[in-house]
């Protein structure tokens, strides 16, 4: 609890502003932080509290604006669970529309993360990242795993985050519950995925459309939409040669657009864009 006054969040006598923002409806708290009056100690919990459902704003993660040296300004991203993520596709679009709409970076930005610089332009309510260089002999591909009789073939890679790609028969109609449950299996095999994993169950529709849902890791529930795991699935589809970029990535909130762009011998640069919708402002004051 921060109460009437905030003092706990180290801003005394005053609330704390706050945007709610989604990229097809994977949605973030967002607060400036540029100027350190959160302490950095407190962030986590932060997270914690206003990222409940019900009771408070309510979010898939906290999204906080910080001054930086390597870039525009610097995203810090913590899950709904308190753990701080190295990266968020759909969250560095809203942190990149929120940033230009506010004044603090031009439409053409470079956002600092944990994973390394993320390019980001700004176009109304789409934004375009630059996500980096992938090295595809990184991916590890053609993977298996059984659970109870059944037989998974899964692709593993980094895309600022680690995820899984689990390649779904496209008439296979499960429920969200049997995916959440599968993919809690995945995240508990520490010796196939010692940083846990982000779990995306992938269908190919057709050579330029993929349909992926996501269970989060930090989220610890599937999400409306992600980012890099439509990055990762449109990688992995593609290496597979089930897809030619641009991909249309069909998550249940809405579309993420993939391009995978050849750099070089077994190097791909990755480009993913989106909505970035800015839905409320306001001051929370009790937590």
């Amino acid at each position: 609890m921060f109460g009437q006054g905030g003092e706990e969040m180290g801003l005394p006598g005053k609330g704390l502003p706050f945007a709610k923002m989604h990229g097809n409806g994977n949605d973030f708290v967002v607060i400036d932080n540029r100027s350190g009056d959160i302490p950095e100690k407190q962030l986590s919990g932060l997270a914690l509290r206003l990222c409940r459902r019900r009771t408070s704003i309510g979010a898939d993660g906290l999204l906080v604006v910080e001054g930086s040296g390597k870039g525009d300004l610097r995203m810090r991203l913590f899950n709904r669970d308190g753990s701080e993520g190295e990266m968020c596709g759909n969250g560095a679009r809203c942190l990149a529309r929120y940033a230009y709409e506010k004044g603090l970076a031009p439409g053409e930005m470079t956002i600092d993360t944990l994973a390394g610089p993320v390019g980001a332009r700004v176009e109304g309510s789409f934004a375009t990242l630059d996500i980096g260089t992938l090295e595809t002999a990184s991916v590890l591909r053609k993977q298996e795993l059984t659970l109870s009789g059944e037989k998974f073939l899964y692709s593993q890679l980094t895309v600022g985050v680690p995820h899984t790609v689990i390649f779904q028969d496209p008439n296979d109609e499960r429920e969200a519950e049997d995916l959440a449950r599968i993919a809690r299996v995945f995240q508990s095999d520490g010796e196939r995925f010692p940083r846990s994993t982000n779990v995306n169950f992938m269908k190919i529709k057709s050579r330029g459309e993929l349909v992926l849902q996501t269970y989060e890791r930090g989220v610890n529930d599937l999400t409306l939409s992600c980012g890099t795991g439509s990055a990762a699935g449109a990688v992995a589809a593609w290496l597979e040669g089930g897809v030619s970029p641009p991909v249309e990535v069909h998550n249940p909130g809405g579309v993420n657009t993939v391009l995978v762009e050849e750099e070089g011998p077994g190097v791909v640069r990755l480009f993913l864009k989106g909505l970035a919708v800015l839905v409320a402002e306001g001051v929370v004051w009790d937590q």
